[in-house]
């Protein structure tokens, strides 16, 4: 690589590049998944160089929190490269230092990669803006309050939730993890009920309503999609999946998409548990990719109706804690729904159903079964299994 300064530039256009796509729509979480899905340019480099373009932007301290959100889990994803980031001096207005630490020591990178990931991320449509761009972001931090906090979404509740469902992914035993999951869905539904009462009685305006993008990689993607649409859709949260980019978007209120989230990866460790269990018992065809397929298909399916029965038996019971009949509380439940309907389809007028396919029948009644064994509420029992 020559002397002349040329790494610099590259350097420099390549934080330009992140800039730009934030401006057309694209997210920090986006890049390194967009990057990590093609095979042109090393995920890393594009990891180092978003959490480096956050501090340049001072996003800790002006940008939302769901955008810090997200580049936490770029950093913990690429903890080599958030070292990297956070020892190059700020500012840079030269690119010189930033540059020096992508092509030496154990970095490595060569300018060439600067330049084709700047050039992949020019190319970046314009996409849907789901928040303001960093360029609408305050000046600085006194204007921005504390964009650590997001509305709607209890911290401490959600950590809570996060500690139970954390330990029902680490213990060896399926009745604790049941228990704890069960657990972390009696939190989670009975807030979501609670938050709607208040808003109501409250007589606050329009529903705080938010939407993001999840991100899904290999394998069975769209086995996943299925999963994580049939959550949504029992937790008034809709999705709409962009296949060629692997990435969902997912709208709903604060406190409903944290939910969502929270069940969709605690309920793809329970169904790839049961699938490896099966393998590991020797059940035939288990280790096929059409079983798995099947499997995944049959679990989301039977999942979507469990939340739907767990939601209904929530609403009663939230009605009855409040001296209230079912019907006087469904409609304050409703403007949520309508919230969350309008919004979407500001979003994305033309979305339309993907339609079913064919799976393998062992792999989706597998499912089903698997579905059935995964504990929602406390003390409720296992549908269809005698």
């Amino acid at each position: 690589m020559s002397n002349d300064g040329q790494p610099a530039d590259e350097a420099l256009a390549l934080l330009a590049a992140i800039t730009d796509a934030y401006e057309r729509g694209w997210q920090p979480a986006d890049l390194p998944h967009l990057t990590r899905r093609g095979d042109e340019s090393p995920p890393e480099l594009a990891a180092a160089a978003v959490l480096y373009q956050a501090r340049v932007a001072r996003a800790a301290e002006r940008a939302p929190a769901h955008w810090n959100g997200q580049l936490d889990a770029v950093a913990e994803q690429y903890p080599a490269q958030a070292r990297l980031a956070a020892q190059v001096p700020v500012p840079d207005p030269r690119g010189a230092a930033f540059a020096a630490a992508l092509v030496a020591g154990r970095a490595g990178f060569l300018g060439y990669q600067l330049t084709e990931l700047a050039a992949e991320w020019n190319r970046l449509p314009r996409w849907t803006l789901l928040t303001a761009p960093p360029s609408q972001w305050p000046a600085d931090a006194a204007e921005a309050g504390n964009p650590t906090v997001e509305t709607d979404a209890d911290p401490k509740m959600l950590n809570r939730v996060r500690g139970l469902l954390a330990k029902a992914e680490r213990t060896d035993f399926d009745q604790e993890a049941e228990a704890f999951t069960a657990k972390a869905q009696e939190l989670m539904t009975r807030y979501a009920i609670d938050a709607a009462l208040l808003r109501s009685r409250a007589h606050q305006g329009p529903t705080n309503i938010r939407s993001h993008r999840v991100h899904l990689d290999n394998p069975y993607i769209k086995e996943k999609v299925h999963l994580l649409t049939a959550i949504g859709e029992a937790n008034r949260v809709r999705a709409v999946w962009f296949d060629d980019l692997a990435i969902a978007t997912v709208v709903g209120t604060p406190a409903d998409l944290a939910q969502v989230d929270l069940l969709f990866t605690s309920l793809l460790v329970q169904a790839n548990r049961t699938l490896q269990s099966s393998a590991g018992q020797g059940r035939a065809g288990a280790r096929t990719t059409a079983f798995r397929k099947a499997f995944l298909a049959g679990f989301a399916g039977r999942i979507g109706q469990r939340l739907r029965e767990a939601e209904a038996r929530a609403t009663e019971s939230a009605a009855a804690a409040e001296s209230m009949a079912v019907g006087d509380l469904l409609p304050i439940l409703a403007t949520t729904a309508a919230a969350v309907d309008t919004e979407f389809e500001r979003l994305f007028p033309g979305t339309r159903r993907a339609r079913a396919r064919s799976v393998d029948a062992a792999g989706w009644h597998a499912g089903r079964a698997a579905a059935d064994d995964a504990s929602l509420s406390p003390g409720a029992r296992r549908v269809g299994r005698k």
